[in-house]
């Protein structure tokens, strides 16, 4: 059974409500709150459970879903975000409880995370989110800039030996990454997975993403990253390929895609003055990741298999679009 929100507040409840002073991360909290419709968000998710009028009801929808955003926006681990529900009033008021009622468990958030996870219905929530941005006229579709970041895996490398074994799904270790691979860039190496973004030029929110392994080449999801409306796409050297240039020409698209230099042919003065031109509009994909490492403590990745990392960049992409929304419509 699907549990509901109450609607009636505690006497307790309208004590703390007639505060006038709130904290930082209250009112940004409430802003939040206010910008987001989610209610399609809670539709989506509304398959995850069956229609029964038998047994204790769950938490309301509403209810997992905030979690996931406060774990991700706050870099929290289960346990901690269970601890913070308990003690920050902020985070009370943005699930809209009531003094009178119990905090979910850590497993509740877990539960709910793995069914959304296995259903692939994180991708939707992120759409869906797009949409509501692009309603509100904050999406400019002038461009697009594309950019790749590598995120480390939570445990070290496995030994190759051990990597090429066949070993079946109850012999693997639950403590080790089987999903994460090699990659070099320049001469350090990494052990890892990549998040790829497009994001809209100008407004810099994030239009299309997608997460691999590390050593999938940045320029294999050109094509994905595309949103198809743009007038322009900027990307660095990496991704720099003649007929990708052709092709864009031929469709009256910009390509702001840096040149690369060869061995046989390397960049002319011209071309190192474009590519210093075309650089300073792409340097604008390096903010959501500057976000991601620096204030949602994404330097390494949270878990241990690529689904449950996809998610969580996912729900960090949300996240970044909902901010820049809030900021763009009070601008």
């Amino acid at each position: 059974m699907i549990g509901k929100v109450k609607s009636q507040m505690s006497i307790l409840d309208g004590a703390f409500n007639a505060r006038q002073k709130q904290s930082r991360s209250d009112d940004f909290l409430n802003r939040i709150n206010s910008f987001v419709d989610w209610d399609p968000l809670v539709n989506i998710c509304e398959g995850l459970y069956k229609k029964s009028n038998r047994g204790r009801p769950t938490k309301p929808i509403i209810f997992s879903i905030k979690c996931l955003f406060l774990q991700f926006l706050y870099g929290l681990s289960d346990p901690a975000l269970e601890d913070a529900l308990i003690d920050r009033l902020s985070f009370q008021r943005f699930l809209c409880m009531s003094f009178d009622e119990d905090i979910p468990d850590f497993t509740t958030v877990w539960r709910f995370r793995e069914r959304l996870m296995k259903a692939k219905l994180h991708d939707q929530l992120f759409e869906l989110i797009l949409r509501q941005l692009e309603n509100q006229g904050v999406i400019l579709k002038k461009g697009t800039l594309i950019d790749a970041t590598i995120i480390q895996s939570a445990r070290r490398p496995l030994k190759q030996s051990k990597k090429g074994n066949d070993e079946s799904d109850q012999d693997r270790s639950t403590q080790k990454d089987y999903d994460a691979t090699h990659t070099q860039k320049g001469k350090k190496k990494y052990y890892g997975y990549k998040g790829h973004i497009g994001v809209d030029q100008g407004s810099n929110i994030i239009r299309k993403k997608d997460f691999t392994t590390a050593s999938m080449h940045d320029s294999q999801k050109t094509d994905d990253l595309i949103s198809g409306d743009e007038d322009s796409i900027f990307a660095d050297k990496a991704y720099s390929s003649d007929d990708r240039k052709r092709k864009m020409r031929k469709q009256g698209i910009y390509c702001g895609i840096l040149d690369k230099g060869r061995r046989s042919r390397p960049l002319s003065k011209s071309q190192k003055k474009r590519n210093r031109k075309k650089s300073a509009v792409r340097n604008a994909v390096e903010r959501p990741f500057a976000h991601f490492k620096h204030i949602y403590h994404y330097s390494r990745s949270r878990y241990l298999n690529i689904e449950r990392n996809d998610l969580h960049f996912t729900f960090l992409c949300m996240i970044h679009n909902i901010r820049r929304g809030i900021a763009l419509s009070v601008a």
